[in-house]
């Protein structure tokens, strides 16, 4: 499996720049989005950023950052919305792109009956 680091230059480079044709305003919003939740995986993981793996990425995790930059940064429901968005847009991503990641994908994009990131507690 590769590090997280490709997975994300992929996801940016290829997905995002060349298929999706995004601006590059829209590139920054999922940059933002993703760096603060890589530097949350890596705090709760209690490890440096580069040593993550995908399975790090858990779909609870992304249940756990959601409700942070809503208690402790106090991001209002829009702005966790918004990041929600961009993670689904990843999570798909790697769903497509790694089949062992695919049920985590399916918990984080709400496309099953154990975890609903719409409606974190």
């Amino acid at each position: 499996m590769k590090s997280v680091g490709q997975v994300i230059f992929a996801f940016f480079e290829d997905y995002l720049k060349t298929q999706k044709g995004l601006r590059p305003g829209s590139v920054r919003s999922y940059r933002d989005t993703l760096k603060l939740f890589l530097a949350y995986a890596a705090s709760s993981c209690r490890r440096p950023i580069t040593r993550l793996i995908l399975s790090d990425l858990s779909a609870q995790r992304v249940l756990d950052f959601l409700q942070m930059i809503e208690v402790t940064r106090g991001n209002h429901v829009s702005t966790r919305n918004q990041r929600l968005a961009a993670l689904h847009t990843f999570y798909r991503y790697v769903g497509l792109q790694y089949p062992e990641m695919l049920a985590e994908a399916q918990r984080v994009g709400g496309d099953s009956d154990e975890t609903h990131c719409a409606t974190p507690n």
